[in-house]
Order: C-alpha cells, then sequence, then structure tokens
C-alpha cells in the first residue's frame, strides 16, 4: 500500500475541501491508504515526512520542507503563505487558487451590483492576502473609483470601517475577515448590505452560514485544486519529475447570500426591473413579465435601464439566465435538458447555443473545466 500523509489545516473550509479533492482522487486507486499526522501536530511549522510515501501538504514556511528534501519524500503544496519565489527556489510542486483572479472577480461582481465604493480588508503579510488585495485595488484604479484598504493580522479595524463613503463593496480576503467586518459594521450602526455590502473568500459554509446577516463568498472551487494535488503527487510516487511552476485555478465563483443581495442602484424603477429578473433567473420570463410587474411603457423602461445598466433588458435576462445555469453546471449533476428549463431557456438546444456564444465553450466543456475529477 502507497501511504499518503495529510498535512492540512481542517479548521477552515478551504482545507476540508482540498481534503475532499484528495479523496476524490485516491478513490480512483485502489492502493492508497492515508496518515494522519498526531494530533494538534497541524499547528507546527515542521512537516514530518516520516512514515509516508508521500504528503499532500499546506506548506506555511519554506524552511519546514527540508526534512522531505533530505529523505526524497515527495510533497505537494496547496498553500500560497509563503511568496512564489519562496516556493519556486525550494522546487516544490504547488497547486493554489489564482488569487489575482480573485480580486477581479470580487471587483466584477460588485460592479455588476452598481457599487462605485470599494474597500479591501485583509492579512499584511500572507501572500495569497496581497495578491487578492492588489488585484482588487487595481481594478478600481483602472475605473477610477473610490478604494481604501486595512491590512492588519486577524482584526478589521473599526475607524476604518466608519471612514469608507456609503454605500461601500468590501472584500474580505477570507471569509474570516470578512465576518471580522461585518460584525464592525454590526457594532458601529452600519446597515449591512444596504450600506455596506461585504464579500468573503472561501465559502466555508459553518462560517457564511453562522453570520448574520449570511456571508457571501467566492467558491475557490479547492476541490479540484485537491484532485489536482492527488493527481501530481500520484504521479511523482511513479517516478516522473514534476513541474515546479505554479498550477493555479481559477475560482468557481461567487455564491450570493444576504451580504451582498442588494443592488446599489440609486434609479428605484432600474433596482426594482434588475431584482425581479433575478428573482426570476429559472423561469423562461421575457419584457412583457417585466411589464407587468414594473408599471411603465416598454421605451421608457427600456431608456432608463439602458441609461444605469448599460444594456438591454433581454441583455440582462440572458445573462442572469447563464449565471444561473453556469452555477447549475459547476455545483450539480443535472443533465443538460433539465439546466436548460432550470435556466430559463426554451430548449437544450437553444441554451446550448447561447451558452457557446455567450460563453465560448459548450455547457459540457464548461462542466469538464470546472467540476472536480472531470478533467
Amino acid at each position: 500500500m502507497i501511504r499518503v500523509g495529510i498535512q492540512l489545516d481542517f479548521a477552515g473550509g478551504y482545507g476540508r475541501d482540498v481534503l475532499r479533492g484528495v479523496m476524490e482522487y485516491a478513490n480512483l486507486q485502489t492502493d492508497w491508504e492515508f496518515v494522519m499526522p498526531p494530533m494538534y501536530s497541524l499547528m507546527s511549522r515542521t512537516l514530518d515526512p516520516q512514515p509516508n510515501d508521500g504528503v499532500v501538504a499546506m506548506v506555511h514556511a519554506a524552511r519546514s520542507t527540508r526534512r522531505f528534501r533530505r529523505t526524497g519524500t515527495p510533497v505537494v503544496n496547496t498553500a500560497r503563505t509563503v511568496s512564489t519565489d519562496e516556493l519556486q527556489h525550494v522546487r516544490l510542486p504547488t497547486v493554489v487558487p489564482d488569487d489575482a483572479a480573485v480580486g477581479r472577480m470580487a471587483f466584477e461582481y460588485f460592479w455588476e451590483r452598481h457599487f462605485r465604493s470599494f474597500g479591501f480588508c485583509g492579512h499584511s503579510t500572507a501572500a495569497w492576502s496581497r495578491l487578492r488585495g492588489d488585484a482588487f485595488a487595481a481594478a478600481c484604479k483602472q475605473k477610477g473609483v473610490f478604494f481604501s484598504q486595512a491590512v492588519a493580522a486577524n482584526h478589521v479595524p473599526a475607524k476604518w470601517i466608519q471612514s469608507l463613503p456609503r454605500p461601500c463593496a468590501i472584500l474580505g480576503a477570507n471569509d474570516r475577515y470578512a465576518w471580522h467586518a461585518i460584525d464592525v459594521c454590526r457594532e458601529s450602526g452600519i446597515s449591512v448590505p444596504e450600506e455596506i455590502a461585504v464579500l468573503g473568500v472561501d465559502n466555508d459554509v459553518f462560517l457564511t452560514e453562522m453570520v448574520r446577516p449570511s456571508l457571501s463568498s467566492i467558491d475557490l472551487g479547492a476541490r479540484r485544486i485537491g484532485f489536482e494535488a492527488a493527481r501530481i503527487l500520484d504521479s511523482m510516487l511513479r517516478g516522473r519529475k514534476p513541474r515546479y511552476d505554479l498550477v493555479e485555478f481559477a475560482p468557481a465563483g461567487v455564491v450570493t447570500r444576504h451580504s451582498t443581495d442588494v443592488l446599489s442602484i440609486e434609479d428605484e424603477v432600474v433596482a426594482e426591473t434588475a431584482k425581479f429578473i433575478r428573482e426570476h433567473s429559472s423561469e423562461p420570463i421575457g419584457v412583457d413579465d417585466i411589464l407587468s410587474h414594473v408599471p411603465m411603457s416598454r421605451r421608457n423602461l427600456e431608456r432608463r435601464f439602458r441609461r444605469v445598466m448599460h444594456r438591454s433588458l433581454l441583455d440582462e435576462i440572458r445573462r442572469v439566465h447563464l449565471d444561473r445555469a453556469m452555477k447549475l453546471l459547476r455545483e450539480t449533476s443535472l443533465d443538460i435538458p433539465r439546466i436548460a428549463e432550470q435556466s430559463g431557456f426554451a430548449s437544450h438546444v437553444r441554451f446550448s447555443t447561447v451558452f457557446r456564444e455567450e460563453i465560448g465553450a459548450t455547457p459540457t466543456g464548461y462542466r469538464r473545466k470546472h467540476r472536480v475529477g472531470m478533467t
């Protein structure tokens, strides 16, 4: 039997999902068994290669890999706590989230909701936090909008939250920072999401559902990371040379909960129209359905909607339907006709045509890329 060591932080949703991905790969093998480290040793900065044939780890210090190099024990890293340069210096195979893409996704998500003031809170030294914050800040700079950040270890300064213009959209570097931000808002009498919307990262369901209001979060697709890390480890155990450049996975998408479930749109008619479309994302609605809900002539509504949203009503309906379809492709095993039906399309043929035109891939191709174990 091949003994695979697990050195992951199970206290967070990211580590648990990486482990789930490793397990899904292991289930395809017949000769893997797992070795759990001693109780509490996961908090140690020194990893023990014995008695393992290989290890999937979250490496938090480059020096902790020295014993692996001396014993020749293969290890695959799934954390970006240390810098990219350090990881490449110690020649450590690494699979991690595309943290810059996380920052860009967060900005686009808030921009679509018409926020024009932004904040970021995160860790001051961790590479994953800096990359997310830098990409978020760069997107704000490109659009020429307000941006402010607070970087501190394990807390969010109340004075910083209170200084932000409102409405404002905050990205927490992970779900814990986002939770701290919501706590500060509550203690400061600031309404979430009406005055400040808050988005986390990791989609740790234990945290996101516990905080009030419930926390929207970016799903990193960590199971895919775990699956790929296990695949690389298997290749190393079979004597193949690994690649030492980082393997990065784009985030799977945003899971919207109460903390961001708001549109920062001053035009109440446009806001109500956009809300109606989002609430009917699973139905084959058209402009006539909107007009039955929003008492206004089609010409006037189209004009006001385009002025604020910079797209037509039909474009917005299509965008919302496709967002729902992509979520179902990533997170369910429904077949394509059923997904088409659940995403408001008249037929799966029409759905496939529109999906390919707008997304640049077939629904099946998109699912294969974004779901664990299908690559």
